[in-house]
């Protein structure tokens, strides 16, 4: 008798209908992977051939723009001569925090041709005396023209250390204050030394190549012509050493301190972009955290968003290039214009806006020290003119050409610059940023400000060297409130 033969069929292990519905999600898993990868890995080609094209189209229209390159071919300044190396030696012989912010309120407020308080002038003799070593030191810079402060860029350059730079501030302000006091004492020499000695602290920072550096010497620049305009206010200079003055402020009129920046910005960005995308720098220290798991996670993927807006970050700041070469009274319109494409460009490539910076701030300020320095130039040719004539000029064209080759123009309008008999002197001024001419309302504490002018007065010799002006009455003080009584709670 034969066994009936089982079927196959029955011997097979039957898979349940959830182990075919997992294998088809896997499938669909790692064919989504396969495809997401596929994706990322063309973004990825994508935005680094664009990105290569961008840096060899630069190459081409630009030799040398790389950070290395720019600090290579700065200019060399031998030790002996370096003015650097004396603002550092005069910085450290300065106590911490100097000066008090009380002890700079006092003066905040000086009219040019008033004299000091004497209560003032012995708080000042004093001040100066307890800090005389650092002032001896920086007075050397009166014939120290050129400077280059040494400066060590990291891997992330964005990262920059500039404490020597930030200390040219408290320096300019000692000498700014040693003028002062010459200036009190009718040593106009001497204070002509220290408007110098402030001048050559500015041009310490030479051709450096960062925004931070730059607004440093703008703001020595402006007080050097502010002091210079007090000396003027408190006497009369020899006349062999107006023109020696005015070709000081014509050399550093000249500069062009908006396309150092605009060169440099660029060149410091493209490191920190260039840092992060070849991961030489943790995406964590964007928020200056320790490295975590997004560095490791996401890191891919944050580095191609750099890589993507790298190409924009650079159009941006060529744009700003473009604008630096532009006449300066044509820059604030096209500055509006950048701005307004920036705009723009936030929702499709926010980290190109977010980590380009506005250079709006630097532009600004480098017009205000050019109309400073034209303002304050023109200033001693007019009292040239009128030391050889007896009488102040009807007009600055009256300067041309045997005092001055044309008549400057204004930084803001392109228009000369405005020229006005006063009753005590003269004005001579620019239309500021508001591009209104306010007549010659100057406010040096609001510069900036709509109905201010920025400009340099000259007064009639009998109405220089005035006697101290009262001082404001202080404010009084606000009455001590008592607090409300308490009730007494016998629970």
């Amino acid at each position: 008798m034969s066994v009936p033969e089982q079927s196959t069929t029955n011997n097979k292990p039957r898979r349940s209908w959830w182990r075919r519905w997992l294998k088809r999600v896997g499938w669909g898993l790692l064919m989504l992977v396969i495809v997401v990868a596929c994706r990322m890995a063309w973004r990825h080609y994508q935005v680094t051939k664009q990105l290569n094209e961008s840096l060899t189209k630069l190459d081409r229209a630009e030799p040398g723009w790389r950070l290395e390159e720019i600090e290579a071919a700065r200019e060399q300044i031998p030790e002996e001569e370096n003015s650097a190396r004396v603002v550092v030696a005069a910085a450290r012989l300065l106590p911490k925090n100097w000066p008090s912010q009380e002890f700079d309120d006092l003066f905040a407020h000086l009219a040019p041709e008033a004299q000091l308080a004497p209560e003032d002038f012995a708080r000042l003799k004093k001040e100066l005396e307890a800090v005389r070593p650092a002032l001896e030191e920086a007075r050397k810079l009166a014939k120290m023209p050129h400077g280059r402060h040494r400066i060590t860029y990291p891997r992330n350059p964005i990262d920059t250390l500039l404490n020597d730079q930030q200390e040219t501030r408290p320096v300019m302000k000692l000498l700014g204050y040693d003028a002062l006091r010459h200036d009190q004492m009718n040593d106009m020499r001497s204070a002509l030394i220290s408007f110098r000695a402030i001048l050559n602290a500015a041009r310490s920072l030479g051709d450096e190549p960062t925004a931070i550096s730059q607004l440093v010497r703008i703001a020595g620049v402006i007080l050097s012509c502010q002091t210079l305009e007090r000396t003027l206010a408190q006497g009369e200079p020899s006349r062999d050493e107006l023109p020696t003055l005015q070709k000081l402020l014509d050399n550093e009129d000249a500069l062009s301190d908006l396309l150092i920046v605009a060169r440099g910005e660029r060149a410091i960005l493209h490191g920190m972009f260039d840092a992060f995308e070849n991961s030489d720098t943790p995406m964590s220290l964007l928020d200056r955290k320790s490295p975590n798991w997004q560095n490791y996670v996401l890191g891919w993927y944050i580095r191609d968003n750099f890589r993507e807006a790298h190409p924009v970050m650079l159009a941006c700041m060529n744009r700003f290039l473009d604008i630096a070469r532009l006449p300066m009274h044509e820059q604030a319109a096209a500055e509006r214009q950048l701005d307004a494409e920036r705009r723009e460009l936030k929702e499709s490539n926010p980290v190109a806006v977010l980590l380009t910076p506005a250079l709006n701030k630097v532009n600004e300020a480098s017009r205000r020290k050019h109309a400073y320095l034209r303002c304050m130039a023109a200033a001693l040719v007019a009292e040239r003119y009128r030391q050889a004539r007896g009488k102040w000029p009807e007009s600055l064209d009256k300067l041309c050409p045997q005092f001055l080759a044309e008549v400057p123009l204004d930084p803001f309008d392109g228009e000369p610059l405005r020229y006005h008999r006063v009753e005590d002197g003269v004005v001579i001024y620019s239309v500021s940023s508001d591009g209104v001419d306010n007549n010659g309302n100057l406010d040096p504490e609001h510069a900036n400000q709509p109905g201010v002018d920025i400009g340099c007065r000259l007064w009639d010799v009998t109405k220089r060297r005035r006697p101290p002006r009262p001082k404001p009455p202080k404010p009084p003080e606000p009455p001590v409130r008592m607090p409300p009584p308490v009730p007494f709670n016998r629970g």
